[in-house]
């Protein structure tokens, strides 16, 4: 096996790819979140809408 200096070690580049991992995992941490918001919102409409609010003592 051949030693690599540290110059041929900085010119190693591993994937090809613009967006990684963190990056796919904060955008579906996103897309959780607007989702779940849109579920909350609907059932409070519908509650609403239902009258069948939990009253308040």
């Amino acid at each position: 096996m051949k030693k690599m200096n540290d110059f041929e070690l900085d010119q190693i580049k591993g994937g090809d790819s613009l967006v990684s991992g963190p990056i796919i995992n904060a955008i579906v941490g996103v897309i959780r979140l607007i989702q779940e918001a849109g579920y909350n919102l609907g059932s409070g409409f519908r509650r609403i809408s239902d009258d069948e609010l939990c009253p308040l003592k």
